[in-house]
């Protein structure tokens, strides 16, 4: 398999032309090929010229209300890149694009949600992202909220209502997405900004990618603070030899109007838990087992209709 590297960064302001070569040198020396920054701060449609820069192809996003925005995908010049969509956020949050590499399609996206509201904001982008995304999905960024409090916080506390964060929990969880980061490190406490008003630190800045592409992503960090009040978090992603379509299952929820198939799964769930629930079995690799079992159930009772 062929490797690619990416880094997601919150750059905290990057008009500046001896920041940028200052970065664009050590993301070199680092063999990223691709690169995902929040707050840019660059002006509406005023973007630097970045075209003779290491990184030379750039897609931008820019607020035309404020100047502290901005998001921006760039990719190194020896990394052939295909587009083949775009779309971009006039308010400068977001930005997702979709092109050919190494054979493969990709749709790289680029976060950065604002500091409140981000239970709504969240839930709004990632239908948008589910409806533009093909081929392998890689989602980045800055999503202002540490997702396990207990462990991406100094402070073991979340600044959102529980409510409000479990919202966004089960909203990635239906939408397939995983943490990488923390898919790689369970139970290890550390963090990728630190807030000097409040004297804490927390991990705001991840990289999400979907169920069944978990298994591409080796080698994630959270790197050094050089040019921010964040950490840039790193992974390297391993490219198949082909391309394979991916399909996401949905259950036809009209299936559960039918008393006589509710019935059914309900027995058979039943019958499941009482044979595999035995000594020694991982509560983990139960549950996970079920709901592979449980959706065969499904889809065998909408064929049986159909």
């Amino acid at each position: 398999m062929a490797e690619l590297r990416l880094v997601t960064y919150n750059i905290r302001g990057l008009k500046s032309s001896i920041k940028r070569s200052q970065l664009f040198r050590q993301l070199h020396r680092n063999k990223v090929q691709v690169v995902f920054l929040q707050e840019t701060h660059y002006k509406h449609n005023k973007t630097p010229n970045l075209s003779r820069s290491l990184y030379n192809l750039w897609f931008h996003s820019t607020s035309e209300y404020s100047n502290k925005l901005g998001v921006s995908i760039g990719i190194h010049k020896n990394t052939a890149f295909t587009l083949k969509d775009i779309q971009v956020d006039p308010n400068g949050r977001f930005i997702l694009v979709k092109g050919e590499m190494e054979n493969q399609i990709f749709t790289w996206v680029n976060l950065y949600a604002p500091n409140t509201g981000q239970k709504k904001w969240i839930l709004d982008i990632l239908p948008k992202i589910e409806n533009f995304r093909e081929g392998i999905l890689i989602i980045a960024g800055d999503l202002n909220v540490s997702l396990n409090p207990t462990l991406d916080s100094s402070t073991g506390k979340s600044a959102i209502p529980r409510s409000a964060l479990l919202a966004i929990q089960n909203q990635l969880h239906y939408s397939g997405l995983i943490d990488a980061w923390r898919a790689t490190h369970p139970s290890t406490k550390d963090y990728t900004h630190f807030s000097a008003p409040h004297n804490s630190y927390h991990r705001l800045d991840y990289i999400l990618v979907p169920k069944s592409h978990i298994h591409l992503c080796k080698d994630i960090h959270i790197d050094s603070m050089i040019y921010s009040d964040h950490f840039p978090v790193s992974i390297t992603l391993q490219i198949p030899n082909s391309t394979t379509k991916t399909y996401t299952w949905r259950l036809n929820e009209t299936i559960l109007s039918k008393p006589e198939i509710k019935r059914k799964i309900s027995e058979r769930l039943c019958d499941f838990f009482t044979l595999n629930n035995v000594e020694n079995t991982s509560p983990h690799l139960l549950w996970e087992s079920h709901k592979a079992y449980v959706r065969g159930e499904f889809i065998s009772s909408a064929s049986f209709i159909r």
